[in-house]
């Protein structure tokens, strides 16, 4: 290891000292470090963040090196589950770029984290999500281009969060392409997803009926319909067919 990974605050400062290098083997080795004694709980997570941990870690994510980006957004996902701590991660817009960045990296490792960590924020606190409409690019696109299953699950949970939020959210999404989106998951055997296409399209109709004009929209009710596994998701779009 670079430093030493004694659990004191001291060792613990010196390693987010040891973020600011610009070598990606140190800042390898200091995150594995550090990811080592967050094992030990939130004692030490609570000193990872004092001051400007999270600047810090944040900048580790914006140097690019994947091995260290993923532990990064597994320390995250660490953090998340501490109900003291989770609201750190969002608490200033700062970092949610960095958190677009993580949703949306090739690398399906760092997709699956940070989306599990968003699940978490919204699971507890679903404004804390949902007051960031910047996440949505990402999460529709993951529909269209992840072949992850877990991806595609978690984006599409965190797309219903958003769609249930407002009026001003479902509009933004019908702009992002959410209806082509969702035509690339819904004729999916899996009845989580058809049962979430299915609710999101029911909210979108709830503010405009006149979206039943639109070809790509009957399209999809009537694939999800078809393809259904999901007995809920049969019966929302049929009654959307139906016109009711």
């Amino acid at each position: 290891a670079v430093v030493s990974t004694q659990s004191t605050g001291g060792g613990v400062s010196t390693l987010m000292f040891a973020l600011h290098s610009s070598d990606p083997h140190i800042l390898r080795e200091t995150m594995l470090a550090i990811c080592q004694l967050a094992e030990e709980g939130d004692e030490v997570l609570t000193t990872v963040l004092a001051e400007n941990g999270m600047d810090d870690l944040c900048r580790v994510v914006g140097s690019g090196h994947l091995e260290t980006v993923r532990l990064v957004a597994g320390l995250f996902l660490d953090v998340s589950f501490s109900d003291t701590l989770r609201g750190e991660l969002l608490k200033h817009r700062k970092y949610v770029p960095y958190f677009e960045r993580m949703v949306g990296c090739s690398d399906v490792t760092v997709q699956q984290l940070s989306l599990q960590t968003l699940e978490m924020i919204a699971l507890a606190t679903p404004d804390t999500l949902t007051a960031h409409n910047t996440f949505l690019p990402p999460l529709i696109r993951n529909l269209s281009v992840s072949s992850d299953l877990d991806v595609r699950t978690i984006s599409c949970k965190l797309l219903l969060y958003f769609c249930e939020a407002g009026e001003e959210a479902r509009n933004e999404m019908v702009e992002c392409g959410i209806i082509t989106a969702l035509t690339r998951v819904a004729g999916m055997p899996d009845n989580i997803i058809q049962n979430i296409c299915a609710h999101i399209l029911q909210l979108l109709l709830r503010d405009d009926r006149s979206l039943l004009g639109d070809s790509r929209v009957v399209g999809l009710a009537q694939l999800i319909r078809s393809a259904a596994v999901d007995q809920e998701a049969w019966v929302i779009c049929d009654q959307i067919l139906q016109g009711k």
